[in-house]
């Protein structure tokens, strides 16, 4: 199995017939494609890549069995392939693998999916296109920055990646912005790169566990003069108060944990390293605080008054 960073090497030392590109990041499979592509000297061009749509196996016969127009090999890319039930299921992989074993390097076959299983077809490579972490998204922040001849330190990489909760479609923006700037630095990502709401967030929670009440309300004044609205900020904080409390008591993974509660897996990272300063009781009785504030603002008092009193209470805490 092949790890996505490692893919582009791999790929210069091996001709691979078939790959897999399975994962839970749309952003890296997508990306995979391209570094096949990239690898093999296969322009886009309409005539050289075939985008096949739930396939059949008489679709990727036929389209590796037709060569490409102005190139020496051909990227068949299968998506959302599904094997058949009960006992064609091992017809198909014998006619796969077979398809495989007979490449003569005029095509490649790409299977692009969000898991491996039952992909295991003869002479198929896998490729890991899973979310990548902070410190692989880190790598990649710098290796790109290396392919456009632009240096980029560790600090910068990661100020970056935290900005956009880790999330690669919008890292992957943001580093060709800033080069296209001139600089990637710590610097220039502070200036350019606009801070994800959670992000936001999470430096409000920082203040707040610190108890730093005088930080903590110039923070929040600072949002609200920057046209955040009360109620928004109130609920943010409150997500990420919740999040921090099942990171505390729940015996999930940040990825489990991100699927089951619609958010980034960054998000969650986030609300872990808040949850790692209170005690499950603490957690709980801020979710108390957060309903009585609740209360208050359907209420219809004043908004700014019951966020500042909800500031003082958790920094209390």
């Amino acid at each position: 199995m092949i790890r996505f960073l490692d893919m582009r090497e791999k790929l210069k030392d091996k001709d691979y017939p078939c790959l897999c590109l399975f994962g839970n990041d749309g952003w890296v499979r997508h990306k995979a494609v391209s570094n096949v592509c990239e690898a093999y000297n296969v322009p886009n061009d309409g005539f050289s890549i075939d985008v096949l749509e739930s396939p059949v196996f008489d679709d990727i016969k036929l389209a590796c069995a037709t060569p490409a127009l102005f190139c020496d090999k051909k990227i068949v890319v299968c998506e959302n392939f599904v094997l058949p039930q009960g006992a064609k299921a091992q017809t198909v992989k014998k006619d796969i693998s077979a398809l495989i074993s007979r490449c003569d390097g005029s095509y490649c076959l790409v299977f692009v999916t969000d898991t491996d299983k039952g992909f295991d077809f003869d002479g198929m490579e896998k490729v890991n296109c899973n979310r990548l972490d902070k410190d692989s998204i880190c790598k990649w922040i710098i290796s790109y920055g290396k392919r456009q001849q632009v240096t980029i330190e560790r600090l910068a990489a990661e100020k970056l990646a935290q900005y956009c909760l880790n999330d690669m479609s919008r890292v992957a923006i943001e580093t060709q912005k800033l080069i296209d700037y001139g600089e990637v630095t710590v610097s220039s990502v502070e200036d350019l790169v606009h801070k994800d709401a959670e992000h936001v967030v999470y430096d409000l929670s920082q203040v707040i566990v610190r108890k730093n009440a005088e930080r903590a309300l110039e923070l929040y004044r600072g949002l609200i003069v920057s046209g955040e609205e009360p109620r928004a900020l109130f609920g943010l904080l409150y997500n990420f108060y919740r999040r921090a409390y099942y990171v505390k008591t729940a015996a999930y993974s940040a990825e489990e944990l991100a699927g089951l509660l619609g958010v980034k897996t960054g998000a969650v990272e986030f609300a872990k390293d808040t949850a790692a300063r209170y005690k499950p009781m603490q957690l709980k009785k801020a979710l108390e605080l957060f309903e009585t504030a609740d209360s208050k603002l359907k209420a219809f008092l004043d908004e700014n008054e019951v966020m500042n009193m909800l500031i003082m209470q958790l920094i209390a805490l």
